[in-house]
């Protein structure tokens, strides 16, 4: 078959165009530092990079879950510990109080102090983490204590987070605490009626009430140190996590910009050095014309 000058121009402009078309690869393989730029590249890979990408969108959202949670026990674990201190500190005026040294007098005077520290009791036991009561259950932006009784006005509901598809976990103590058991606002007035009436054996009595207040605290203050630790223990989880599989979405889409860089300028040659042949067919073809 004869091979026309118009049949080879046709073969080296399809030749340009299927070189110059992995010349704008290569380019944009190095340019975004990808080797997946379209799904046409690797319909399977394209696949795996997105599920990937959806497993980090959901850690992510875990771990602000988390976070949220950890910021929710640290507020907790602060106030339960300002609360020990402050049972700490009026189980001493009841043992000064309740021995055989004190007086009405002496009595009368720390009935003041008494009722301040159930004041500050009450604000512990209100305290807010944003907007949020964190000690109301499941009732947030409801005042779980207020002065003039001595009820606890939120629920036994537990707050949970979803730490993975398939679990949640509760991270709030209600307030229940302050008043299951020993209600530590009760015992406050309980006292501060004692020390007012210059009733001894009450104030005696008392120390007994308080280190059981006490014992409540504190045993609340351990079962959040080990759910603290959970959520540490998690959170880690889902740190390495996040880190496999950003390796695993980078062995899939990223570029081996060392390869992409040889592939570039192997196109380049043959790009040019078909232009070059090109143009030699173009010059023998013009000679022979005006020849």
């Amino acid at each position: 078959m004869r091979v026309t000058h118009h049949m080879l121009y046709q073969n080296f402009l399809f030749h340009l165009e299927y070189l110059n078309k992995h010349l704008k690869d290569n380019f944009e393989k190095i340019a975004s530092g990808k080797k997946i730029i379209k799904p046409s590249d690797d319909p399977f890979g394209i696949s795996k990079a997105l599920n990937y990408k959806a497993q980090l969108a959901d850690i992510e959202q875990y771990k602000r879950n988390i976070q949220t949670a950890i910021s929710w026990q640290n507020a907790t674990e602060t106030a339960l510990q300002a609360m020990t201190n402050l049972l700490i500190e009026t189980k001493e005026i009841a043992i000064s109080q309740g021995s055989d040294t004190a007086t009405a007098e002496t009595r009368a005077m720390l009935t003041v102090q008494v009722g301040e520290l159930k004041k500050q009791a009450l604000q512990i036991a209100n305290t807010k983490l944003g907007n949020q009561y964190i000690f109301a259950g499941y009732l947030t932006d409801t005042q779980p204590f207020v002065e003039t009784d001595n009820n606890y006005h939120g629920d036994e509901k537990q707050i949970k987070i979803n730490i993975s598809p398939y679990m949640q976990l509760s991270f709030n103590i209600p307030g229940s605490v302050f008043t299951d058991g020993v209600n530590i606002f009760q015992m406050f007035d309980d006292l501060k009626t004692a020390l007012e009436s210059n009733d001894a054996e009450t104030i005696r009595y008392l120390i007994g009430t308080i280190d059981e207040a006490i014992k409540q605290i504190t045993t609340a203050h351990a079962n959040l140190g080990s759910l603290m630790n959970r959520f540490e223990s998690v959170k880690n989880e889902l740190n390495n996590s996040y880190v496999d599989i950003t390796a695993s979405l980078s062995e899939t889409e990223d570029s081996d910009l060392s390869k992409a860089a040889s592939s570039l300028a192997m196109y380049q040659t043959a790009y040019q050095s078909t232009l070059a042949g090109m143009a030699r067919i173009m010059q023998v073809n013009l000679f022979n014309y005006l020849s």
